[in-house]
């Protein structure tokens, strides 16, 4: 298959198909083309051109919501097609040395110094003139982006709640069995804790942050026991009100066991021998007694 020759400008990135096929599923492509030095709209005629399928409007809503969407595989390259191709950013070069972040770019910034301050210091140590004077900027330039320390703590536990979700996702993206696929997202999240549960216990103690934020993870569970439902009542014939009732009763398990493990107070082996083996007793049992067969 033709192969695209790399491009001499020192600013391109050589990628694959495959390679900007997993960038756009990975994320928004707002962020992804943001990453490249694109526009939303400049990554998506990419796409277009290489015929690489990408999420449609609306798919990562649902995704942050908790319902799971199908990804679209990746078709072969036809004949005339190339398979890598290179991409330079949009942005015209200056003969000046480039030092002004993009909007995206500063606030990742400021984003990275809190978590930086949060996770060695503590919240109390989080401001925004602590932020800006850090990063060398004015602390005017940093409530361009943020009104007060609390929104910038809400950002932070909102991204970390997202990659958790896109992180559960993943790991039960190709698996049909509802079974497995509730206790391979059980396993994700308590891995993610390990990693990110210190920051986000943190984070989710600032009274702000809690209220802020209460809505979304209403929507979010309200979501994710719908879906629950509808799954266990087309796989096993288990009515959603059962299932629903359930799925709460072990999800508090499973949350409990991820704060103990967020504390230190048990290890990730741990938290899994002791969580896992209750997640499947529970749905053997739901399905054993409330499922299409039980009835029968």
């Amino acid at each position: 298959m033709p192969s695209a020759a790399p491009s001499p400008d020192p600013d391109a990135a050589v990628m694959s198909r495959r390679a900007i096929y997993d960038l756009v599923w990975s994320q928004p492509m707002s962020t992804a083309a943001a990453d490249l030095g694109l526009s939303g709209n400049g990554l998506a005629k990419i796409c277009d051109r290489l015929l690489i399928p990408y999420p449609t409007r609306g798919y990562w809503a649902k995704v942050y919501a908790g319902r799971d969407q199908p990804q679209t595989p990746l078709p072969d390259a036809p004949p005339g097609i190339a398979t890598d191709v290179a991409i330079t950013p949009a942005r015209a070069r200056s003969r000046r040395p480039r030092n002004r972040l993009t909007r995206g770019e500063r606030e990742a910034q400021i984003l990275r110094e809190a978590e930086r301050i949060v996770r060695t210091e503590g919240v109390h140590a989080m401001s925004l003139k602590r932020i800006a004077r850090d990063i060398g900027i004015s602390e005017a330039q940093v409530y361009n982006y943020y009104r007060c320390g609390a929104d910038v703590l809400v950002a932070m536990t909102r991204t970390e709640l997202v990659e958790m979700n896109k992180a559960r996702l993943a790991a039960s993206r190709h698996c049909t069995d509802p079974q497995m696929r509730y206790t391979l997202t059980t396993i994700a999240y308590l891995r993610q804790v390990a990693t990110r549960g210190e920051l986000l216990q943190q984070l989710l103690a600032v009274p702000e942050v809690r209220l802020a934020l209460r809505d979304e993870h209403e929507e979010r569970r309200h979501a994710n026991r719908a879906v629950l439902g509808e799954v266990f009542e087309a796989a096993y014939g288990v009515p959603p009100r059962v299932s629903t009732l359930v799925a709460a009763m072990l999800t508090a398990m499973s949350l409990r066991g991820g704060r103990l493990l967020a504390r230190g107070k048990i290890d990730l082996d741990t938290a899994q021998r002791l969580v896992v083996p209750l997640i499947g007793a529970g749905n053997d049992y739901m399905i054993a007694r409330h499922g299409a067969k039980a009835a029968s």
